[in-house]
Parts: structure tokens; sequence; C-alpha cells
């Protein structure tokens, strides 16, 4: 606190409307539970799956989803069904793999400036403006 400290009186002014306040069991679990949400278990799994699949690869899989579907809405005979199957499982295979493969290959082509870079990054994300000691 900046200002000067504030005297008995106030300090049990303070007291006392804190307490009235606190009598008020609604309002005092909104206020303890303001900014602590509890992730959700969606949500943290559906980033889990975003850092593991590239952008390339869901769209190859929704685009063959939507084809595959259309082909097969018109025409849901036994044969065709299971050759759009085949046919989806084999270009979501195949983005999946070639998504792999410039993956590592971008990662063998930067070398050692790429391992430099995520370790500045990492040092970058840990010193956060809070955490540095005020001069």
């Amino acid at each position: 606190m900046d200002g000067p400290a504030l005297s008995g009186w106030e300090r049990r002014l303070l007291e006392e409307i804190e307490s009235d306040l606190r009598q008020d069991t609604r309002l005092d679990r909104k206020l303890s539970t303001m900014g602590a949400k509890r992730p959700g278990r969606l949500r943290g799994a559906l980033r889990a799956v975003g850092r593991r699949i590239s952008a390339g690869v869901a769209l190859t899989a929704l685009v063959m989803t939507a084809i595959c579907l259309g082909v097969g809405v018109r025409t849901p005979t036994t044969a065709v069904l299971t050759a759009l199957g085949v046919v989806w499982v084999a270009s979501v295979a195949a983005a999946v793999a070639a998504s792999e493969l410039l993956r590592r290959r971008s990662a063998s082509r930067g070398g050692r400036t790429g391992t430099a870079e995520s370790e500045e990054t990492r040092e970058r994300r840990d010193r956060r403006p809070w955490d540095q000691p005020e001069a």
C-alpha cells in the first residue's frame, strides 16, 4: 500500500464490512471462485489433439469425410461403403504420414538453430513480467 496505514477505527470498520459481506454465502462463493475456473476435460483433450494433429491432416479428414458421405448417401451398397471406408482411411493415413515426414524434415534441416530457437522460446516463456523482481 502506498498511502498511510489505516487507523484502528478504519481497520475495525473494514473488518465489519468484510464480515457482513461474508455472511452472504452466495456472494462469498462467487468472489472466492471468480478467477479459478476448472479446466474443462474436453477443452484439454482438444488442445492435446491440436498439438499432435496438423491443420493439413484435419482438413484432409474433413474434406474426405464430406466426399465419402456424399457418395455413400447416393449409393449405399455394401461394396461402395467398404470402398469409401478404405479410401478415407488411406487418404487420412497418407496425410498423417506426409505431415510427419515434413515435420521431421524441417526439424533435421534446422539443425542446431532449431534447438537454439526452442530453448530461447522456452526461456522467454519462463520469464514472465510478473515474475520479475521490482527494481
